[in-house]
């Protein structure tokens, strides 16, 4: 009878009330809707890392909407790949005691709870123990407070510290967290190189070698994914750490490579070459000039000693501050800013000679050089053929500065900014109209103010890797770090050969590494490669046309990982003649005829709202270092959500009706169909309780298993033989 009590009393959160990290789960009460529904006010976790134990509080407030006391239980399951060991309750400033309940136990009431509710929500956590709390009384109209406090010993893979907050659970609340917050403080025995967040952008506080702080806060949202941290442990100047990951039975796998500077402050700086190129047309005038100007004043203010610079102030001319670059002294920075604060907005907009004289301006020396380069509109006086700008530029530039290009406004010719930035190693920024220009031009000052190591090449002996991004690396500056995401051909010890220059002095750094992780928890690195390869081939096919292979590429791989983008978007939305489910069994010469016209349709278009918007989408996804969000995609400036897409580890699924179907295989072909909530679907889950992630998604589900693909529905098999189970295990 008390089973029977719990699993109805849990029943009552599958439809209606919270999953969050922690669940309260009211009981039922006759006079109340039967799943009464308790939303999440705030969510705001604490965690204390002294490594390798970390110390996690999480506080929660909870909101009654209705007019009597509620009684609940607390829920919390234990976090995947933790080993827990303290857990500490507290309701309304009392100390309470929790119940720990193994990963047996949980099963169990998982099996209850699904069975009776025809509802597998729940079953995403198989596999893992929980702690439960009873909570009474849940004030009518009012809110209960809910404080706990866990112990881990956190987990090292090479060199690289990961910590795991299951965030992703809230996805489940009955409405927005009015905020979420995470702050993390870390202290560590060894210096600390980097942190890195793969799945959430977090703000950084370094407070000396071995500490630092980091803070993840975002409000009116229901988060969807898991929170993960990494921080790496770092002895010498520059550190590279590796993860892997290999999906089971492929021989070549996939790798996210961390490459940072040491956070100390008594490193000697390196000089630098600076050449500042400021549109000041007619197009400029007001705030965006004013703008401008305060960044350029920025920038001239944060140069360092032995730094030298100049102004290329141009519209229908071209007017150097200097005939030639000069030394930063204070002097000289000081009649620098009063040269920028005379500058007035006029004229057309000569590009061409504007960037040839940047380039004959940079010296040949080995001090890393840079053009800062301010736009916006289109080339409109002197030479304003797109293709001789280019070459013009890159011939003249000689690989000798890095370009860093800002379009401002939707004038731009995107086309041709995208272009010189892929042809002399730099980035192209697009600030719309109602963002700042100083902001966007001082952060870049910022960063490239203190070079650490430029001209890099990262290599591995043994071991093959390919299509490895960004190619080329990127210069490292100190307070960043470069994340390079690539494939490796197969699994073994090997040794990471980085090169560099530090000022004129070339140097070579080797790493030992390991290319042989099939830990699940390193899964979303496949995610990460597979979103910065579409952008890339997207970005080739659009500046320099299209070819089958790449198209079939770009639709594999946004098939296999439900990476969603404005040219491919197609394939889930459909269209007025066909149903959306057909996209994605459709030929594949069918799909890259369709996905060539659309990339031919926004190929034409170099300047403008849209080509604006697919330069910074694609820039954004180029070096992009969180999981993309699922189902989601940025379309001109507005973000579209679908919802007939799930993301699950890195495997993507799509609806075909009710039934969610892996991207890889047919609509109506299976080897096995077994009954949802029968004894044989409890078999799997039994057997592998990472197939509840799958199982979760819904009733009706069709996946692999191995060589076998199951087809998961309200009829088949009820109880699954031995012979089954060794087709679908036959390990």
């Amino acid at each position: 009878m008390r089973r029977l009590w719990l699993a109805v009393m849990l029943a009552a959160m599958m439809a209606g009330s919270v999953r969050a990290d922690g669940m309260l789960i009211i009981r039922p009460i006759p006079d109340l809707p039967p799943m009464p529904r308790v939303d999440v006010k705030y969510h705001h976790v604490e965690v204390e890392i002294d490594d390798p134990v970390a110390l996690t509080k999480v506080d929660q407030v909870f909101i009654n909407p209705y007019h009597r006391e509620l009684e609940a239980d607390y829920i919390f399951p234990i976090p995947e790949n933790a080993s827990v060991g303290r857990f500490t309750a507290w309701l309304g400033g009392r100390k309470m005691e929790a119940e720990l309940l193994d990963a047996d136990q949980a099963a169990r009431i998982y099996e209850d709870i699904v069975r009776r509710r025809k509802d597998p929500a729940l079953l995403e956590y198989a596999g893992r123990g929980m702690y439960r709390l009873r909570v009474y009384p849940v004030p009518a109209r009012g809110e209960v407070r809910i404080k706990i406090e866990y112990q881990q010993t956190l987990q090292a893979d090479n060199g690289m510290v990961a910590y795991l907050y299951p965030l992703n659970t809230e996805k489940h609340s009955g409405s927005n967290l009015e905020e979420c917050a995470i702050n993390v403080s870390i202290n560590s025995f060894e210096n600390i190189g980097a942190l890195y967040s793969p799945t959430h952008e977090v703000t950084v506080e370094r407070i000396n070698d071995k500490a630092l702080k980091a803070a993840y806060l975002e409000r009116d949202l229901r988060p969807d994914k898991d929170f993960i941290l990494h921080f790496t442990r770092q002895k010498g100047d520059f550190g590279f750490h590796l993860l892997a990951y290999r999906e089971p039975g492929e021989n070549d796998g996939y790798f996210l490579g961390l490459i940072c500077p040491s956070a100390r402050t008594d490193i000697k700086e390196i000089n630098k070459n600076l050449i500042f190129l400021l549109d000041s047309s007619g197009s400029m005038r007001g705030d965006k000039i004013k703008q401008a100007i305060e960044a350029l004043r920025f920038c001239l203010l944060g140069l360092n000693q032995g730094d030298y610079f100049n102004i290329i102030d141009y519209d229908e001319t071209v007017k150097p501050y200097r005939s030639g670059i000069i030394s930063a002294s204070r002097e000289n920075i000081e009649q620098a800013v009063e040269f920028a604060e005379r500058i007035e907005a006029s004229g057309g907009t000569n590009i061409f000679d504007a960037l040839g004289s940047a380039c004959r301006m940079i010296p040949s020396s080995d001090n890393p050089s840079y053009i800062i380069f301010l736009t916006d509109g289109l080339p409109t006086v002197g030479n304003t053929d797109i293709e001789q700008i280019i070459k013009n530029t890159t011939l003249l530039n000689e690989d000798r500065a890095r370009l860093f290009v800002f379009g401002v406004g939707y004038d731009v010719n995107a086309h041709l900014l995208d272009r010189l930035t892929e042809d002399n190693k730099g980035v192209a920024e697009y600030v719309s109209p109602n963002e700042d220009i100083e902001v966007k031009v001082s952060r870049l000052a910022g960063k490239i103010s203190h070079p650490a190591l430029t001209d890099l090449t990262l290599n591995f002996n043994p071991r093959e890797v390919y299509d490895v991004y960004p190619q080329p690396l990127p210069d490292l500056f100190y307070g960043t770090e470069i994340i390079a995401l690539g494939r490796f051909e197969s699994s073994g010890a090997s040794n990471a050969i980085l090169k560099g220059k530090i000022g004129k002095r070339e140097v070579v750094y080797e790493y030992p590494v390991r290319f042989d992780n099939n830990s699940s928890r390193n899964e979303y690195i496949a995610m990460l490669w597979a979103n910065r390869r579409i952008g890339y081939l997207l970005q080739q096919m659009r500046l320099h046309g299209t070819s089958d292979e790449l198209l079939n590429e770009v639709v594999e791989l946004s098939k296999k990982f439900g990476i969603i983008t404005e040219y491919t978007s197609y394939l889930v939305t459909g269209d007025e003649h066909r149903r959306h489910d057909d996209y994605w069994y459709m030929s594949a010469p069918e799909v890259s005829k369709r996905l060539k016209q659309s990339m031919d349709s926004l190929g034409e278009q170099e300047t403008g709202r849209s080509a604006f918007f697919q330069s910074k989408n694609l820039g954004v996804q180029n070096q992009g270092s969180q999981v993309p969000q699922k189902g989601e995609v940025m379309i001109g400036d507005e973000k579209t959500r679908f919802t007939n897409i799930a993301q699950v580890g890195n495997q993507a699924f799509f609806q075909s009706g009710d039934n969610w179907i892996q991207s890889n295989l047919k609509v109506n072909k299976f080897d096995m169909e077994i009954r949802a909530f029968s004894k044989a679907y409890f078999q799997l889950l039994e057997k592998d309780p990472s197939l509840g992630r799958y199982l979760a998604l819904g009733a009706e589900v069709r996946f692999n298993i191995g060589s076998q693909i199951v087809q998961i529905a309200d009829t088949g098999k009820e109880l699954l033989t031995d012979e089954d189970m060794r087709q679908l295990f036959p390990n």
